[in-house]
């Protein structure tokens, strides 16, 4: 059961005191909201579909992505990262070599325990990719090369 105050979708946030009665969404005044705004649109609404908060699926590439509602998708390993980081992984743009990223250290996209993730700038993923790839020792590391338009492929 969820403690008085606090989110029942169970995101673990304080909720705002109601600031006025409204018995046709069961508020009344001084007294915790149920929700915070927004959590309970898509738990009630779609509870047993694929946009529930929580659910989880594949991606096409590989990656385990979680929905969190309002139509948000996140991959899990970018969740796990940053909550075990304690803040946003930093993003100075697409394909900077600055921006950090999440390298899965055993190769298995869908392995996400924090034991298994390394946070690092894209740079030094690329290098580690690099050496990986030439690397005798790790023949099943999937090699990756790039099309004449320079998107990449398996």
């Amino acid at each position: 059961m969820t403690p008085y105050g606090y989110c029942m979708c169970g995101c673990g946030q304080h909720t705002q005191l109601a600031s006025k009665n409204d018995r046709s969404k069961g508020w009344v005044r001084g007294v915790p909201l149920k929700y915070l705004k927004g959590h309970n649109v898509v738990v009630n609404a779609h509870a047993n579909t694929a946009r529930a908060i929580g659910n989880k699926y594949l991606s096409s590439h590989g990656y385990v992505r979680v929905t969190l509602g309002s139509g948000l998708r996140e991959y899990e390993h970018i969740l796990v990262a940053e909550k075990a980081l304690g803040r946003k992984l930093r993003n100075f743009g697409r394909g900077n070599p600055n921006t950090e990223v999440v390298h899965h250290i055993d190769g298995n996209k869908t392995n996400n325990a924090p034991s298994n993730l390394l946070v690092c700038t894209h740079r030094y993923r690329t290098e580690l990719h690099h050496r990986l790839e030439h690397s005798p020792a790790w023949p099943e590391f999937e090699k990756v090369t790039r099309n004449a338009k320079g998107a990449r492929h398996a």
